[in-house]
């Protein structure tokens, strides 16, 4: 199963449409955490010189009447950076720059 559609079967669950951007108390239902941990996941967010995400367990939000917002691709984004096999396999940059130089 996609990234993709996890996500649209956990929007399903949470019973709200498909839309561009949800607010936070929808993010919550969606993922099924907190107000606190939503709040970790949106203050993590911290991105590299190239633009990747530094931590994989962040959100990227953007505020719109001064509500935060997380859009669908970023959800969608969210849900692949968290794949637990990528997570504990993948090649972390950070550690290959320690071979550098040498």
């Amino acid at each position: 199963m996609s990234p993709e559609e996890k996500l649209k079967g956990m929007i399903q669950a949470a019973e709200l449409p498909v839309r561009g951007s949800y607010r936070r108390g929808e993010v919550c239902a969606i993922l099924g955490i907190g107000d606190a941990s939503f709040w970790r996941l949106l203050n993590r967010c911290e991105r590299d010189d190239q633009g990747q995400m530094v931590h994989p367990d962040c959100l990227d939000s953007f505020e719109l009447r001064s509500q935060r917002r997380v859009t669908y691709t970023e959800l969608v984004a969210f849900l692949t950076r968290n794949n637990s096999y990528t997570r504990q396999h993948a090649v972390d940059p950070r550690q290959m720059a320690l071979f550098e130089g040498v």
